[in-house]
This record gives structure tokens, sequence and C-alpha cells, in this order.
């Protein structure tokens, strides 16, 4: 789909250890951000709480749809000033290869987005995948 966002890491870390990385409030501090929330249930909320490039708080927030303890967790994903009917959705899957973990992250639902904020939007959030996968994998793998 020309509209998702896909991107794998491979881990060293149990799967057990990644799903902790992924849904304790303390271990989500360590890589993400220390005011993200994901609760490990359906209906747990999401939250993001930041800031923009101009220091305005902006805020990201959604519902958890489904889960498998550690092997999956989808939820929905709203920023605050996106338009009210404009949400996408974002899923964590863990695969355990024996030898390491692959943990593939799919942002799907841009269509939901006018087209002149989905293109921005897009690369934002690439990027801001790229950096907090990268940062999970430090500090899982060192």
């Amino acid at each position: 789909m020309k509209d998702s966002i896909e991107m794998s890491v491979k881990l060293k870390a149990s799967a057990g250890w990644i799903w902790n990385a992924l849904t304790d409030r303390g271990e989500l501090a360590n890589w993400w951000s220390e005011d993200v929330v994901l609760e490990p249930k359906i209906g747990g909320s999401f939250k993001e709480p930041w800031e923009d490039d101009t220091g305005k708080r902006q805020l990201a927030s959604g519902k958890v749809i489904a889960l498998k303890k550690e092997q999956f967790i989808v939820f929905t994903w709203k920023e605050k000033t996106w338009p009210k009917d404009a949400v996408t959705e974002c899923s964590l899957k863990i695969e355990d290869t024996g030898k390491e973990r692959i943990l593939t992250l799919t942002h799907t639902g841009w269509e939901t987005l006018p087209e002149a904020l989905k293109k921005n939007a897009m690369k934002d959030f690439k990027l801001g995948w790229s950096y907090h996968l990268k940062e999970l994998k430090s500090y899982l793998d060192d």
C-alpha cells in the first residue's frame, strides 16, 4: 500500500522483553518518551504528548484495538491538530525467528488525512518512527 509506512528492526531481546519495552510505562520512557502511554488491553489508551518545532504542545492519542501478548499490539493514532475524521492505525508485530526477533511497525490510514496534510505527515512520521525504532534497538540490544 502506498499510503502506509512500514519498517522493521531486528532485535536480540526476547519477545517478552520487547513486549515490556512497548507496553510498560517505565520501559517506554527508556526509548520513546517518559510521557508516552500504551495500555496493553483492548480499549486501553495511547497517548503521546509532544512539542512541535515552535514549542507548542501537541497530543497524539488513540485506543488499543487488538493485541496478543508478546506478539502484536494495534492502536489508533490521531493528532490533536488533524481534522475530526482523520485517524490512522499503528501496528507493532513481534516475530520470533528463533535466532532473533523482528519487530515490524506498520502505520496505515493516511488516506483519511487531507491530501495537503498527508504528504508532510507521512514524511514526518517516517523520520519519527525510524528514530524511535533505532532508539528501541540500542536500548534493548546494547
